[in-house]
């Protein structure tokens, strides 16, 4: 103290410059600490935050796509692996949607059966996504792979393919095309010198930016960075060197199936540790530079002036520094401003402290920037035709969005607080109750419930519940969260269309059936005339006649007992027909009726004039091949291949005569077969074979009806 005491004025104005400036020192270390913290927060902030809307872009990719898979396997098309229609609608598809690189059926064995892109004949169950979703029958996704279709590095997902009677028929599988995200990365306008990566769940990398040799596509990410990926939680931010040697800041963001299912996804965004900090290091230098120069400067003056008016001044100085120091950033020395000395040392603290206010206030600018990202946000959401809404453990509604005012007529406010499964339609709540208690005992997505509620009017409305469970920082359960789409206009189209439906079968039914009656009145008509003909030739014109009659008949009756208003099964109508022909025949010649049937569906188009035909067959046969012997013998054989159907007609009888021909016959019912064999598109063959053998062969007609030939 005496030696402070008894300090000339230089040294006291030396001491106090010294004092004076220790304050701004500590305070620009400060504020270099404090920005550098600022810098790096901002920046792990804007990565994660960068990371979240890649991953929330590939979110919809994946919800898209299980929508489209499970609106492809509900198709009878896919359902009947009818090939040429599954590539035609794929390749539609790939048109419609450029992010997927193919769309593909994958029979039980892992065989490609059916692609939107060229087909490969290749096996793929050696793949991931094929092997789960074969195992575990539901929606899986897959690992990098080449695709064995297109060649490109793409990631698939897959989904089982049942039939109708629910068999596993195989896999649909489609193949997302990575490089989608360029547009969506471009516009995040992110640092220079910032990359982004995206790795499924082995960490192998499925997409980069910027692309370098170091960092190849379909190769491991650095074990270091991948520790810390996969032993973090669904999110986090981490400082490491990248595989270039470049310090970053990473953040990255894991992709679910479900809460409790692994990671599928991991997108990773990294900004150089030098592109966050050099602004605040360059600064705290340029500053540390000018508080340098200003004390030497100021302790010249106090040298080589001193006097109490510098020591003032300088008190002021210090004082200034002080509050600054302490968070008054609008503290000013008050002091004229000058190029050299106090008035030097002055403008700079003053200069500082603009600096410092400067940061503020671009610190709040950064704020409000968050805050308009936010408002941006619920624009969106208000702008969805869909409500939104939360619900805590207990079904209880804790937010609504505004849309449910549209949808029930109550305002948000009305419904917070009350359960899930108030106002909803009577009998909903026993259907609707057991699918939610047990999506939230195994945390499971609620997809597509189908639900009716009461509106404030009371009039019903028909709605489509989607949601995800929801977790707190601490991961303990807290709820659902989701939207309600209006489908009430879509449910009721729909019933109407199958009404519709229902009473044009019933109506074709009933066409089907009247038709089959005035056959039969005409074949009745027929009989109790052939009562007054005595001609034995005209009583099997008669005969005759009511047979072709009875033929076409019993296709009408066919058709009118089966399912299927446009096909019938060939092999029931012979094995009706035959009694209908050969019940006419002498009781004492009992026929030996030996029938080789395979199950034959054919359209209406061609079941008529191959029922004629046939019918003309064994009419002939009856005529011709057994009258007067004694346990003749008929075989009647229908077979298919994958083009054509045959009809092979034998007898034991005496055969045909040496000089047959079935051109230059002169009989009326031969001459009828060959016209029905070309109607058919097809052709009639007869031999000897141990007697006659008539063989009419047809081409095997498509779903259209339409032939093959």
């Amino acid at each position: 103290m005496k030696a402070i005491s008894t300090m000339s004025i230089r040294g006291g104005l030396v001491l106090l410059v010294l004092l004076a400036v220790l304050p701004s020192l500590a305070l620009q270390v400060y504020d270099g600490v404090q920005q550098r913290r600022h810098l790096v927060a901002d920046a792990s902030t804007k990565a994660s935050q960068a990371a979240a809307a890649m991953a929330q872009v590939q979110e919809r990719i994946t919800e898209s796509t299980r929508l489209l898979l499970t609106a492809l396997a509900a198709m009878p098309e896919l359902r009947q692996l009818d090939s040429a229609v599954c590539t035609s609608l794929f390749a539609a598809l790939l048109g419609q949607n450029p992010i997927y690189a193919n769309i593909v059926i994958i029979d039980t064995q892992g065989d490609v059966i059916a692609s939107g892109r060229p087909l490969v004949r290749v096996n793929l169950s050696d793949r991931k996504h094929f092997r789960d979703a074969m195992a575990l029958k539901q929606f899986m996704t897959g690992e990098y792979i080449i695709s064995s279709t297109s060649g490109q590095p793409v990631f698939p997902f897959a989904l089982p393919l049942y039939d109708s009677s629910g068999a596993l028929l195989g896999v649909l599988a489609v193949a997302v095309d990575m490089s989608s995200f360029d547009t969506a990365y471009a516009a995040l306008r992110m640092p220079a010198g910032t990359t982004f990566g995206i790795t499924d769940h082995k960490g192998v990398r499925l997409y980069y930016l910027p692309p370098t040799a170091t960092n190849p596509l379909g190769s491991p990410i650095r074990g270091e960075i991948w520790q810390a990926i996969d032993s973090g939680g669904n999110q986090g931010v981490f400082l490491k060197p990248g595989s270039d040697g470049v310090r970053r800041q990473y953040a990255f963001h894991k992709l679910r199936l479900s809460p409790i299912a692994p990671a599928y996804m991991a997108f990773v965004v990294g900004v150089p540790e030098e592109t966050i900090l050099g602004p605040a290091r360059q600064a705290l230098f340029h500053n540390l530079i000018l508080l340098a120069a200003t004390t030497g400067l100021a302790l010249g003056v106090a040298w080589f002036i001193g006097g109490g008016v510098i020591a003032a001044r300088l008190d002021r100085i210090a004082d200034t520094a002080a509050r600054i120091g302490q968070g008054q950033r609008s503290a000013r020395t008050g002091l004229p401003h000058g190029g050299a000395g106090i008035a030097k040392v002055a403008g700079n603290l003053d200069a500082m402290a603009e600096l410092l206010a400067a940061n503020d206030e671009a610190r709040e600018h950064a704020l409000a920037a968050l805050r308009q990202s936010q408002e941006r946000m619920a624009h969106i959401t208000a702008s969805m035709a869909d409500w939104i809404w939360e619900i805590d453990e207990n079904d209880c509604y804790v937010h609504l969005g505004d849309k449910v005012r549209l949808a029930l007529g109550y305002e948000p406010a009305q419904l917070v607080g009350k359960s899930y499964y108030s106002f909803l339609a009577p009998g909903e709540e026993a259907t609707l109750r057991p699918v939610i208690e047990a999506a939230k005992a195994e945390r499971s997505p609620l997809i597509d419930l189908i639900n009716w509620r009461l509106t404030v009017e009371g009039k019903r409305r028909c709605l489509m519940t989607s949601g995800v469970a929801w977790h707190d920082e601490t991961g303990s359960f807290r709820g659902y969260r989701g939207v309600d789409k209006d489908v009430t206009e879509r449910v009721e189209a729909d019933r109407a269309i199958r009404a519709s439906l229902a009473e044009k079968e019933i109506l074709l039914k009933e066409i089907h059936h009247r038709v089959k009656n005035n056959l039969q009145i005409i074949s009745s008509l027929l009989y109790l005339q052939s009562e007054q003909v005595k001609d034995p030739i005209a009583l099997e014109s008669f005969r005759v006649s009511r047979n072709r009659i009875a033929s076409m008949a019993l296709v009408h009756e066919e058709i009118y007992r089966s399912a299927d208003l446009s096909h019938i099964r060939l092999d029931t109508y012979i094995t009706d027909l035959l009694p209908k022909i050969f019940g006419q025949g002498p009781k004492d010649s009992p026929l030996d009726l030996r029938c080789i049937l395979a199950p034959v569906t054919v359209p209406i188009e061609q079941a008529v004039p191959a029922g004629l035909a046939v019918n003309e067959l064994l009419t002939n046969a009856h005529k011709h091949a057994f009258f007067g012997r004694e346990n003749p013998v008929l075989t009647v054989t229908l077979a298919q291949t994958d083009d054509a159907i045959t009809i092979t007609i034998a007898d034991d009888g005496p055969g045909l005569p040496t000089d047959f021909d079935l051109e230059q016959t002169g009989t009326l019912g031969m001459q009828l077969v060959l016209n029905l064999a070309r109607q058919l598109g097809g052709s009639i063959n007869a031999r000897n074979d141990s007697g006659a053998t008539f063989i009419l062969r047809f081409p095997k007609a498509d779903d259209t009806g339409a032939s093959r030939s």
